[in-house]
């Protein structure tokens, strides 16, 4: 076995980088269509998602009510300026509201089902569409546009075939111009706007300078159905996938200030994976789907976040959490291998280096955007790049992707061959990453792996109890794959590892193979699916 380090790379992609970081490139991304109302659905279907999110200050909290939890919990772990949305049901119990700017907001079913409370001792605070056991309806909701900043920025809808939908919903929050993260929804419908009822959840977050469409949707694809694409392939058997693009997704090619980004780490990513997670709930809620928590699965980088998160949530009541079960994908945040102990701690030394100069992003995916770029126009041409002297545009991606006499692989293969994804389309999704992340994040996920350091994202990992799927690949895999979810007290810890007996582990199934590999879906997506309805039964 070998160890990697918690994010692809080599010290060739960094010469490369540095070369060709000076050609002036701009990519622009495919933009969905806004949404606009169909034929065949009436208005009030369309307004219960848009003119809900519309209601919503960017400063407001979120808490999901259950049915069969309690209200009154909800009240008394909320702050000033929450909102208590409320799951239908009969609620047997007296509450009592002190606390100042809260309001609560109970939804309806589909099938007409209504929140009713026994009573409602004392009341500060706003409350629409609840009913008490007496019959009197407390007030009802109306949709209009409240004089705030609201939360949603953009909502699109557009059909990828065979009944899938993607939604996206561009989220505010904060005050910064990047402080905005974009939340898709990959779901399965049975008409315009009204998906079905699905059979399991998962919440994905993507890895270092990838975004949702990048590594999980598309990933370099020109075609995108149940073959090609893990989300198409879940929405098409019936879970409703979900996802994000990070805030620093955001981030043009163009910006030159990168002030902005200073203290930008882990924990930032969390705090909007978690505000995402709960906006996903509260749409599944109002599309029928009910106020479940939902498994949370983290790609590479992901996995810091998906693990931060977890850790995050055991210190807050079980009321206000949004996470049932969590999914690491081929990364760890600690390890107990003395090589990947020593990377860690020579690589945060060497990232606050950077940061105390002032240099507060890492532009890593500038160089890849380029040389993708020039692949994709002139596959067999001479690459210009010295450090790659020899070997062709295509080639060079190539090697980069497979990171050929590293040690580890982003995909399975060496400089002249892909041993299971089309190198077309490392190449195409090259051309669409992020060009800039913060580099404290660089730092905090190392530092995480060094004992010697004291980063706050991993505190509570040990607190975490919830279910554990760990998906793996053998070609880019560490001496100690279990070893961080060992620290945690889950007594559910499963795990898909994908090895191909025919290959040496050093051109084995990849990191990236996972999501892109043609043989994918047999060998990662089904598994994943079994896991994800087997634990959906398990928390109903």
């Amino acid at each position: 076995m070998k160890t990697k380090q918690k994010y692809f790379g080599h010290f060739k992609i960094l010469i490369a980088s540095i070369i060709v970081c000076a050609i002036a490139i701009t990519c622009n991304k495919t933009e969905m269509t806004p949404v606009e109302p169909d034929d065949a659905v009436s208005n009030n279907e369309l307004i219960d998602v848009e003119e809900t999110l519309n209601q919503i200050d960017v400063e407001s909290g979120i808490l999901l009510v259950e049915n069969g939890n309690s209200i009154q919990d909800a009240i008394d772990a909320s702050i000033d300026g929450d909102i208590i949305y409320i799951e239908p049901g009969l609620y047997d119990e007296s509450i009592s509201i002190e606390k100042p700017n809260i309001t609560l907001i109970g939804l309806d079913s589909s099938e007409g089902d209504q929140v009713i409370i026994k009573a409602i001792e004392r009341a500060n605070a706003e409350i629409y569409n609840i009913s008490l056991l007496n019959g009197e309806i407390v007030s009802q909701l109306k949709h209009k546009r409240r004089s705030h900043r609201c939360m949603l920025r953009k909502m699109t809808r557009e059909i990828l075939g065979d009944d899938i939908a993607h939604y996206t919903f561009e989220i505010i929050n904060g005050n910064g111009v990047y402080d905005v993260v974009k939340v898709h929804r990959i779901v399965k419908e049975r008409r315009a706007y009204r998906p079905i009822r699905t059979c399991g959840d998962v919440f994905m977050v993507h890895g270092a300078i990838q975004d949702f469409d990048d590594i999980f949707l598309t990933a370099g694809a020109t075609v995108i159905n149940a073959q090609t694409s893990a989300p198409f392939y879940l929405a098409s058997r019936g879970i409703d996938v979900w996802g994000i693009d990070l805030a620093w997704n955001m981030v043009p090619m163009e910006c030159t200030d990168f002030s902005f980004m200073e203290g930008w780490g882990v924990e930032k990513d969390i705090d909007h994976t978690l505000r995402a997670m709960s906006i996903a709930r509260l749409i599944r809620a109002l599309s029928g789907q009910g106020f479940g928590k939902m498994n949370l699965l983290g790609f590479s980088y992901g996995v810091s976040v998906a693990y931060g998160a977890s850790g995050a949530e055991t210190q807050i009541k079980k009321v206000c959490r949004d996470i049932k079960g969590i999914i690491p994908v081929d990364s760890q945040i600690k390890g107990n291998d003395p090589d990947f102990i020593a990377n860690n701690c020579a690589d945060a030394e060497l990232q606050m280096g950077l940061i105390n100069e002032g240099m507060h992003h890492n532009p890593w995916g500038v160089g890849l955007i380029q040389l993708g770029i020039m692949a994709l126009a002139a596959p067999d041409e001479a690459s210009p790049v010295p450090d790659f002297a020899g070997l062709t545009n295509l080639q060079v991606m190539n090697a980069i992707g497979s990171d050929h006499g590293a040690g580890w692989h982003f995909l399975g293969g060496n400089p002249f061959e892909l041993n299971y994804t089309d190198p077309m389309r490392f190449v195409r999704l090259s051309v669409e990453l992020a060009p800039y992340m913060p580099r404290q994040m660089f730092y905090e996920m190392a530092a995480s792996g060094c004992p010697d350091l004291d980063v706050s994202f991993d505190d509570y990992l040990t607190k975490i109890k919830l279910p554990i799927l760990y998906i793996s690949a053998e070609g880019s895999d560490s001496s100690d794959p279990d070893y961080t979810s060992s620290l945690t007290k889950s007594k559910d810890i499963q795990r898909i590892h994908v090895d191909d007996p025919a290959m040496p582990t050093e051109v084995d199934f990849g990191h990236a193979d996972i999501w892109m590999a043609k043989n994918a879906k047999q060998m990662v997506w089904s598994p994943l699916y079994d896991w994800l309805v087997d634990h959906s039964k398990k928390h109903r």
